[in-house]
């Protein structure tokens, strides 16, 4: 009973279901196998019917189109993960020649400031050594002056002990060999200091820079402030503000409107013209009632004057400290490191620094204009914005 059956198999035959006959044809909208009796029925008289064999040959020649496909596409992948592998392999050794550049040219920048940095503490080891000496032979004739008085000294109270006389004729001539001695004046040495400029130093700065701008709410009644908060002038009349607590009354001060907890922060304060100016970084809160000393604590700070183009620190613990500069000054707080520094805008040197402060609770800028002795009004302090350097 089962011999027909595989033998029909064997030969990729089959039979209806159905009627149990061998299935010649095949339905293509029905996608089923039918035989002579299948053919006849009616559900299949307007369907689109071929013989088997065709039906076969046509399903293999849609599946050999398919195939092509697929292989075509194969292909394609293949040749993309071949340019892959080729971009990786181009990429790893990319990256190591780029890596291998960045370590050469670092390298001479690192070589270069090492050879500057050398240079720049050799100079000022000279300079050093100089003043030293300058100092010393300064002191010398200092010293040779003092005992020439202190023998002259001497001299003149031997004659007071002498008869008079004789003390009234050796007087004259006496009085005459020192005379010169008498009108010498000593001259103190002048300490001099070169300043240098450190390469790449701005471009760093530049890289904390912060968009500082003026608290109107804290500014002093006859501070003028621009409409982008950026500049402070001077007024002679007092404006007629809000007496906030927050407003500073006796001081030409203005603060920061930006706090800081932490991080690193850069911003440079461009100097007016007969400006005699204070700047940096005050507590806050701070005293805002009142006069506030810049000696206090709570207060770090350099002060100058652009019109004798000096700059003068000072604060409780370092006393006073001088140097020259231009028209910009910039500021560097450090807050995790308790560091500030103030820094030349222009020629690109450091002014002074402060290490090891007390940084406890929010800093904020600080900006002074001083009324200058002499009476002439005072200039203006501008915020710079970032600009390409």
């Amino acid at each position: 009973m089962l011999q027909p059956h595989l033998l029909q198999k064997e030969l990729g035959l089959s039979t209806c279901d159905q009627h149990g006959e061998r299935v010649m044809f095949f339905c293509e909208e029905d996608h089923r196998a039918l035989c002579d009796s299948c053919l006849s029925a009616p559900e299949h008289k307007d369907h689109q019917v071929l013989p088997l064999e065709t039906a076969t040959d046509k399903c293999k020649n849609k599946l050999r189109d398919k195939w092509r496909v697929l292989q075509k596409k194969k292909e394609k992948l293949q040749t993309a993960g071949d340019t892959l592998r080729r971009r990786e392999a181009q990429f790893t050794e990319r990256s190591a020649t780029l890596k291998e550049s960045a370590t050469s040219e670092y390298g001479k920048i690192h070589e270069f400031l090492w050879d500057e940095e050398y240079h720049f503490l050799k100079q000022l080891q000279h300079q050093y050594r100089d003043n030293v000496v300058n100092l010393e032979e300064k002191e010398h004739e200092l010293s040779e002056h003092i005992k020439s008085l202190e023998q002259m000294m001497f001299q003149v109270e031997e004659n007071l002990d002498k008869m008079p006389l004789e003390m009234i004729q050796e007087m004259p001539g006496t009085w005459k060999k020192k005379e010169e001695l008498l009108l010498k004046k000593p001259e103190l040495a002048c300490v001099s200091w070169h300043t240098w400029s450190v390469t790449g130093m701005r471009e760093m700065l530049m890289s904390f820079h912060k968009d500082i701008t003026f608290d109107p709410e804290s500014a002093h009644p006859h501070l003028l402030l621009s409409e982008d908060l950026k500049r402070i002038q001077y007024g002679s009349i007092c404006q007629d503000l809000l007496d906030n607590k927050g407003r500073l009354d006796s001081s030409l001060v203005v603060l920061g409107a930006q706090e800081f907890t932490s991080g690193r922060h850069y911003w440079e304060v461009e100097l007016g013209d007969k400006t005699e100016w204070e700047l940096g970084i005050c507590k806050d809160p701070i005293r805002r009632k009142g006069l506030i000393f810049f000696s206090s604590e709570h207060v770090r700070t350099i002060t100058g004057s652009t019109s004798e183009n000096e700059f003068f620190f000072w604060n409780s613990e370092n006393g006073c400290h001088c140097s020259t500069s231009g028209h910009k000054v910039g500021i560097f707080l450090d807050y995790e490191m308790r560091y500030i520094a103030f820094y030349d805008g222009i020629y690109r040197y450091i002014i002074h620094m402060l290490s090891n402060l007390d940084f406890e609770g929010p800093l904020r800028p600080y900006f002074c204009a001083f009324l200058s002795n002499d009476g002439s009004t005072p200039g203006s302090l501008f915020i710079c914005p970032k600009c390409p350097q």
